[in-house]
Protein backbone atom coordinates (compact mmCIF):
# COMPACT_ATOMS: atom_id res chain seq x y z
CA UNK A 1 0.00 0.00 0.00
CA UNK A 2 1.78 3.38 -1.07
CA UNK A 3 0.25 6.46 0.67
CA UNK A 4 1.55 9.86 -1.16
CA UNK A 5 2.23 12.78 1.16
CA UNK A 6 1.79 16.51 -0.10
CA UNK A 7 3.48 17.31 -3.05
CA UNK A 8 6.18 20.46 -2.51
CA UNK A 9 8.00 23.04 -5.26
CA UNK A 10 11.69 22.83 -4.54
CA UNK A 11 13.71 25.21 -7.63
CA UNK A 12 12.24 24.38 -10.77
CA UNK A 13 10.91 20.84 -9.98
CA UNK A 14 7.72 19.36 -8.23
CA UNK A 15 8.70 16.91 -5.64
CA UNK A 16 6.20 13.93 -4.65
CA UNK A 17 7.28 12.30 -1.56
CA UNK A 18 5.60 8.93 -0.42
CA UNK A 19 5.56 6.06 1.81
CA UNK A 20 4.80 2.24 1.58
CA UNK A 21 4.31 -0.80 4.04
CA UNK A 22 3.55 -4.14 3.18
CA UNK A 23 0.24 -5.45 4.03
CA UNK A 24 1.95 -9.06 4.64
CA UNK A 25 3.57 -10.01 8.28
CA UNK A 26 7.44 -9.58 7.73
CA UNK A 27 9.07 -13.23 8.35
CA UNK A 28 11.23 -11.53 11.49
CA UNK A 29 9.40 -8.57 12.70
CA UNK A 30 5.40 -9.66 12.43
CA UNK A 31 3.57 -6.81 12.02
CA UNK A 32 5.99 -4.36 13.68
CA UNK A 33 4.77 -0.73 12.28
CA UNK A 34 8.17 -0.43 10.83
CA UNK A 35 8.10 -3.75 8.87
CA UNK A 36 8.04 -3.78 5.11
CA UNK A 37 7.90 -0.15 5.40
CA UNK A 38 9.98 2.36 2.88
CA UNK A 39 9.75 6.19 1.51
CA UNK A 40 10.62 7.27 -1.99
CA UNK A 41 10.68 10.81 -3.56
CA UNK A 42 9.41 11.33 -7.38
CA UNK A 43 10.41 14.48 -8.96
CA UNK A 44 9.21 16.08 -12.08
CA UNK A 45 9.37 19.09 -13.41
CA UNK A 46 7.42 22.27 -12.58
CA UNK A 47 4.15 22.44 -14.11
CA UNK A 48 5.39 18.75 -15.56
CA UNK A 49 1.78 16.67 -15.14
CA UNK A 50 0.79 16.93 -18.93
CA UNK A 51 1.84 18.94 -22.14
CA UNK A 52 1.13 19.73 -25.59
CA UNK A 53 3.83 17.63 -28.16
CA UNK A 54 4.63 18.60 -31.34
CA UNK A 55 7.05 16.65 -33.54
CA UNK A 56 8.79 17.08 -36.93
CA UNK A 57 5.32 18.40 -38.32
CA UNK A 58 4.48 21.66 -36.79
CA UNK A 59 1.74 22.07 -34.52
CA UNK A 60 -0.75 24.54 -32.76
CA UNK A 61 -2.63 25.13 -29.65
CA UNK A 62 -5.48 28.34 -28.95
CA UNK A 63 -6.54 29.37 -25.77
CA UNK A 64 -10.19 29.69 -25.00
CA UNK A 65 -10.10 33.63 -24.46
CA UNK A 66 -8.51 35.13 -21.33
CA UNK A 67 -8.72 38.35 -20.03
CA UNK A 68 -5.42 39.38 -17.86
CA UNK A 69 -4.31 41.63 -15.58
CA UNK A 70 -0.49 41.40 -15.72
CA UNK A 71 2.50 42.37 -18.54
CA UNK A 72 4.65 39.69 -19.70
CA UNK A 73 3.93 36.02 -21.08
CA UNK A 74 5.86 33.48 -19.43
CA UNK A 75 6.00 29.77 -20.58
CA UNK A 76 7.12 26.47 -19.05
CA UNK A 77 8.48 24.62 -22.46
CA UNK A 78 11.12 22.30 -24.00
CA UNK A 79 12.06 23.68 -27.36
CA UNK A 80 15.76 22.88 -27.12
CA UNK A 81 15.31 20.90 -30.43
CA UNK A 82 12.92 22.44 -31.73
CA UNK A 83 11.12 26.48 -31.98
CA UNK A 84 8.22 27.93 -30.02
CA UNK A 85 6.93 31.47 -30.96
CA UNK A 86 3.02 33.09 -30.09
CA UNK A 87 0.64 34.89 -31.63
CA UNK A 88 -2.04 37.22 -29.34
CA UNK A 89 -5.34 37.13 -31.35
CA UNK A 90 -8.31 39.39 -31.00
CA UNK A 91 -11.94 38.31 -30.64
CA UNK A 92 -12.17 37.74 -34.64
CA UNK A 93 -9.70 35.36 -34.16
CA UNK A 94 -6.95 37.34 -36.18
CA UNK A 95 -3.64 38.47 -34.69
CA UNK A 96 -2.89 41.51 -33.13
CA UNK A 97 -0.36 43.83 -34.54
CA UNK A 98 2.72 43.57 -32.99
CA UNK A 99 1.86 40.70 -31.81
CA UNK A 100 2.07 38.48 -34.23
CA UNK A 101 3.99 34.95 -35.50
CA UNK A 102 6.75 36.75 -37.44
CA UNK A 103 7.39 39.39 -34.53
CA UNK A 104 7.55 36.70 -32.13
CA UNK A 105 11.66 36.24 -30.69
CA UNK A 106 11.63 32.35 -31.01
CA UNK A 107 12.01 30.19 -28.01
CA UNK A 108 14.80 27.50 -28.52
CA UNK A 109 15.67 26.25 -24.96
CA UNK A 110 14.11 23.98 -22.53
CA UNK A 111 13.15 26.15 -19.70
CA UNK A 112 10.54 26.19 -16.94
CA UNK A 113 10.14 30.38 -16.54
CA UNK A 114 10.57 31.85 -20.07
CA UNK A 115 9.37 34.99 -20.96
CA UNK A 116 7.73 35.14 -24.36
CA UNK A 117 8.72 38.95 -26.53
CA UNK A 118 8.02 40.09 -29.52
CA UNK A 119 10.72 42.83 -31.49
CA UNK A 120 7.86 45.27 -31.42
CA UNK A 121 6.37 45.37 -27.99
CA UNK A 122 7.91 45.54 -24.84
CA UNK A 123 5.09 43.80 -23.06
CA UNK A 124 1.48 43.22 -23.07
CA UNK A 125 0.45 46.34 -21.43
CA UNK A 126 -1.82 47.39 -23.52
CA UNK A 127 -3.88 44.02 -23.89
CA UNK A 128 -4.54 44.51 -20.11
CA UNK A 129 -8.46 43.66 -19.50
CA UNK A 130 -8.91 42.95 -23.13
CA UNK A 131 -10.47 39.18 -24.32
CA UNK A 132 -7.30 37.60 -26.31
CA UNK A 133 -6.60 34.08 -27.26
CA UNK A 134 -3.11 33.11 -27.45
CA UNK A 135 -1.60 30.47 -30.26
CA UNK A 136 1.25 28.80 -29.73
CA UNK A 137 3.30 27.28 -32.87
CA UNK A 138 5.65 24.55 -32.04
CA UNK A 139 7.94 22.15 -33.97
CA UNK A 140 9.82 19.81 -31.98
CA UNK A 141 8.96 21.43 -28.74
CA UNK A 142 6.76 20.33 -25.67
CA UNK A 143 5.12 23.05 -23.97
CA UNK A 144 3.69 22.07 -20.21
CA UNK A 145 1.99 25.63 -19.58
CA UNK A 146 1.92 29.18 -19.57
CA UNK A 147 1.03 32.20 -17.56
CA UNK A 148 0.63 36.20 -17.56
CA UNK A 149 3.06 38.17 -14.97
CA UNK A 150 2.76 41.71 -13.65
CA UNK A 151 6.78 41.50 -13.05
CA UNK A 152 9.78 40.12 -15.43
CA UNK A 153 10.85 37.66 -13.04
CA UNK A 154 7.67 36.01 -13.79
CA UNK A 155 5.82 35.26 -10.71
CA UNK A 156 2.30 33.63 -11.55
CA UNK A 157 0.99 34.07 -8.23
CA UNK A 158 -0.51 30.26 -8.81
CA UNK A 159 -0.53 27.39 -5.62
CA UNK A 160 2.92 25.76 -5.10
CA UNK A 161 1.70 22.65 -3.23
CA UNK A 162 2.74 22.70 -0.19
CA UNK A 163 5.50 25.41 -0.93
CA UNK A 164 8.42 24.94 -0.31
CA UNK A 165 11.79 27.15 -0.21
CA UNK A 166 12.18 30.50 -1.07
CA UNK A 167 8.71 30.92 -1.44
CA UNK A 168 6.95 33.19 1.13
CA UNK A 169 3.56 31.60 1.77
CA UNK A 170 0.83 28.71 -0.96
CA UNK A 171 1.76 30.97 -4.15
CA UNK A 172 4.27 31.76 -6.36
CA UNK A 173 4.59 35.65 -5.46
CA UNK A 174 8.39 35.44 -5.80
CA UNK A 175 9.52 34.83 -9.23
CA UNK A 176 13.08 33.79 -10.65
CA UNK A 177 15.65 35.20 -8.59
Amino acid sequence: MSVPLHPARAGEQTWMPWKSRSLAPSPRLGLNMYAGGSTGLATLRRDGFASMDAGVQPGSLTTRPVIFSGRHLFVNANARHGELRVEVLGTDGTALAPFQRENCRPLRVDGTRQRISWVKAEDLAGLKGRPVSFRFHVRNSQLFSFWISATERGASNGYVAAGGPGFTGPTDTVGAK
